[in-house]
């Protein structure tokens, strides 16, 4: 009997550096809200970041891909922390606050680019619609919870009531909101559970 533990295969090339992978992301951020996801290159990418293009290449293959992972690395940075114990309505209130943070400066006007560019590029559309499901599970769950068997056209209808609301204030009006103003957004999404459907 062999007693030796076979090693792990290695990833390509050398290991990743988070800090790299956070100039990247912002450096990607910035030229997404300054000129759009058209303008997206790797060398402006690698110009803006301080690394080269082929440390951009060795990462993704193409700027779609690029865009995917910054959504989701981004998303990963601004994550509340909860658990089990806390009620639905909390956690609702800690991913308000979280989508306030993602949406924060230039995030914001970045997304809502990327949504109007995502009508000619079908990479963009598919990375957007991926990332955007992975993100709204955390929210239905806990309308989920919050009133369980509430009609899915009635919880989708609160959840993008909540989120647009979030996005209309952060993103294009530039607004910043406080402690109040987001507990009676979620209060207000969670209301509307009791609508009947249409």
């Amino acid at each position: 009997m062999n007693d030796e533990v076979e090693a792990p295969p290695r990833g390509r090339g050398r290991p990743r550096n988070e800090e790299k992978d956070v100039a990247i992301a912002e450096a990607t951020w910035r030229i997404l809200a300054e000129k759009g996801y058209e303008a997206l290159t790797f060398e402006g990418v690698a110009e803006l970041a301080a690394c080269s293009r082929s440390t951009l290449y060795r990462r993704f293959a193409n700027k779609a891909e690029l865009v995917e992972a910054i959504l989701g690395q981004t998303s990963r940075r601004v994550e509340p922390r909860t658990d089990d114990t806390m009620s639905p309505r909390d956690v609702l209130i800690a991913h308000a606050h979280a989508l306030c943070r993602y949406m924060a400066g230039p995030r914001g006007p970045a997304t809502l680019m990327m949504s109007v560019s995502s009508e000619h590029h079908p990479d963009l559309a598919a990375a957007l619609a991926r990332h955007g499901r992975n993100e709204q599970t955390y929210f239905l769950r806990e309308f989920d919870r919050a009133r369980p068997g509430t009609p899915e056209q009635v919880r989708d209808f609160a959840f993008n009531t909540l989120i647009g609301t979030i996005i209309s204030h952060v993103a294009v009006l530039r607004a910043t909101l406080t402690e109040r103003q987001i507990i009676r957004l979620v209060d207000g999404a969670l209301s509307l559970l009791e609508m009947e459907p249409d």
